[in-house]
């Protein structure tokens, strides 16, 4: 959702997509040379080095193109979207992740306010621990369970999809891509470039996937020795590229926050929006233009700037 569709020809196309067919391409030669062809593969491969590599690029980009096309899907899927979708078995380790938060954090509030209240030094051991469960509760889930998702990496692109309406009352659908119009073309190359590194892992954490069944599939098809190690690391591998997009987002989200800090204003001023007295006279107009883009009320649109008035 926050970035625009990377060009077939740039490199976080190149990163994002094009890497992850390549890998799949290259292991799934692999594979087949030993159990199918029972020839040097990378004696075959270097016949013509040449030609290899063209093939190999050519395929790995359309294959990156399919991947392109079916990016929504996957992170929907990812995230835990869809009746379904296996993914919500988990849904309730991350409520229970997501509550244990809270109790930890609520054990110590109450900790500070009878320090406060007997006016005794906060322990520091307990002031930290303080600052890390903010800081969880802001970067990997929402501001409500209600908006929980069943899944760490949808979690963490939920907490900077409402990172706006927390903060502004601004709602992030209807508003980013009108935001788009007005961000520096250097910024928004920084904001692609994050997502890059999420499309990266994703997309190899599906590569993965794929990777295990066909090697299962090539081992049952050509009666051949189950080697569990290889089945053990494709799913070692298969765990981390998840738990490396997760990171990723996080790192994705920021840049999104700041966009919605630094030109929220600015998106303000283009969309001739009176200019705010306070903090709460701004939230209620970002709450009523979220209204009117998403329901489409003309009636609940922000008034616009008065005219200056000539002297």
């Amino acid at each position: 959702m926050f970035g625009e569709l990377p060009k077939l020809f740039d490199r976080n196309f190149a990163v994002g997509f094009f890497l992850p067919v390549a890998t799949l391409i290259s292991l799934s030669v692999l594979m087949s040379g030993h159990y199918i062809f029972s020839v040097d593969v990378f004696y075959f491969l270097g016949i013509d080095l040449l030609i290899t590599t063209t093939v190999l690029g050519l395929v790995s980009w359309v294959g990156g193109i399919v991947l392109l096309a079916v990016n929504r899907d996957l992170y929907r899927f990812m995230e835990g979207y869809g009746t379904y979708n296996p993914m919500k078995l988990f849904g309730w380790f991350e409520k229970r992740r997501y509550r244990q938060t809270l109790k930890e954090l609520e054990k110590l509030e109450n900790e500070l306010s009878a320090c406060k209240k007997e006016k005794k030094v906060f322990p520091v051991e307990s002031r930290m621990k303080r600052r890390k469960l903010v800081r969880r509760l802001a970067v990997e889930f929402p501001d409500k369970e209600e908006f929980l998702l069943p899944t760490p990496f949808g979690n963490a692109l939920r907490s900077f999809e409402i990172f706006p309406r927390v903060m502004y009352g601004l709602d992030s659908i209807p508003a980013w891509t009108r935001l788009l119009a007005i961000i520096p073309k250097e910024y928004t190359e920084m904001i692609d470039g994050a997502k890059a590194h999420v499309d990266f892992w994703a997309n190899l954490g599906l590569v993965f996937i794929l990777l295990q069944i066909e090697y299962v599939g090539l081992v049952f098809a050509t009666r051949g020795q189950l080697n569990w190690w290889i089945v053990g690391l494709w799913i070692v591998l298969g765990i981390i590229a998840p738990l490396r997009a997760t990171s990723s987002a996080r790192e994705w989200g920021n840049f999104v926050k700041s966009a919605f800090d630094v030109f929220g204003p600015k998106l303000r001023e283009v969309l001739e929006i009176e200019e705010p007295e306070n903090r709460q006279e701004e939230f209620t107009q970002w709450q009523k233009l979220s209204q009117a883009l998403i329901y489409r009320l003309p009636e609940q649109l922000p008034e616009l700037k008065k005219p200056k008035k000539c002297k």
